[in-house]
């Protein structure tokens, strides 16, 4: 079977002369195949050129940032969603994390082989840190058995 992707774009290059090609249709199959591959090595971009301003975009990671002994090796050779955390006033890079509540972060450029743009993400300005946060007080208002008064 072929890759419906290769099989539309022989389509919108030949139109239905495809399949009048008989003998040559899988040559033809074949070599736009080809010109879509290197397109799609040619759409990842060097993570120098990432939008750092908490941007999701779609990042591969290299195939051997953890050796495969670590619980951590699931992320060779991934797709993965990630934003950039930001630069701080002293410098500090924040570095890459997760686009998702997940609280995985800190990683480096270095990890990621190239990166693409997700199209279904506006560009946004990157967020503010509030002057203040402010902390709801926590309480315990359920009774401990044996214990007196309101926090036990």
């Amino acid at each position: 079977m072929t890759d419906p992707r290769t099989e539309a774009a022989a389509r919108a290059l030949f139109g239905d002369k495809v399949d009048a090609f008989s003998g040559a249709r899988e040559y033809l199959l074949e070599e736009v195949g080809k010109a879509l591959a290197a397109a799609d090595a040619a759409a990842w971009r060097p993570m120098s050129e990432a939008p750092k301003g908490r941007t999701p975009i779609l990042a591969k990671t290299g195939p051997d940032i953890y050796p495969e002994s670590s619980n951590r090796s699931g992320w060779n050779g991934r797709h993965v969603v990630i934003q950039h955390e930001g630069i701080l006033d002293d410098g500090f890079d924040m570095g890459w994390s997760v686009a998702a509540p997940v609280g995985y972060g800190g990683m480096p450029g270095e990890w990621f082989l190239g990166w693409q743009p997700i199209s279904d993400f506006p560009e946004r300005e990157p967020l503010a840190a509030p002057e203040t946060i402010a902390i709801p007080e926590v309480r315990n208002d359920r009774p401990i058995p044996g214990k007196e008064g309101v926090d036990g």
